[in-house]
């Protein structure tokens, strides 16, 4: 049987400039963060929340890792215990949706039993097609991933940034209660 408090750690992974520590500035204090620095090996933050159907709050600990390659050996350190991904790339920037197959291979190269989603960031940044990364390519790579779902976000407008965290932690909830 589950904890009382429900306790999850998550990390959020992704090549450098994908946009990960925005995105976790707009979910825990509704802002956006204009100038942030790059993240140096890791940085954690802690959030209780409120999920329907549960009774007490769930307490989240959420790791932004450093997406340089240079940080892939002390990544390594901080999967261990988590039961959330959040795999995060670049709309406008192929390269990042191209390399998460490597993130997912260094994961799951430390920890085998957790749940993932997929986030395309920057929604706000696409504005020709033929920089954007087609739907069905995210769809395909959410499979390939194993993500329980596939989220197209905007840390500056905060869209979908809510969403896509509720989906991924309601998901965890189910799997690991």
């Amino acid at each position: 049987m589950g904890s009382k408090f429900p306790f999850y750690k998550i990390c959020i992974v992704g090549d450098f400039g994908v946009g990960k520590t925005t995105l976790l500035h707009q979910y825990l204090e509704r802002r956006f963060c204009q100038s942030v620095t790059s993240t140096i090996g890791s940085n954690f933050f802690v959030k209780r929340i409120k999920i329907p159907d549960v009774e007490n709050l769930i307490t989240l600990q959420i790791w932004d890792l450093a997406g340089q390659h240079r940080f892939k050996w002390v990544r390594q350190q901080f999967y261990k215990g988590a039961k959330g991904i959040v795999y995060v790339f670049d709309l406008t920037r192929k390269k990042t949706f191209d390399n998460l197959p490597n993130w997912k291979n260094e994961i799951e190269n430390i920890i085998q039993n957790f749940s993932s989603i997929l986030v395309g960031n920057k929604t706000d940044l696409i504005d020709n097609k033929k920089d954007y990364i087609e739907k069905v390519d995210s769809e395909n790579l959410k499979q390939y991933l194993g993500a329980c779902d596939y989220f197209e976000a905007s840390a500056k407008s905060g869209s979908n940034v809510e969403d896509f965290f509720f989906k991924l932690i309601t998901n965890m909830y189910k799997l690991f209660k």
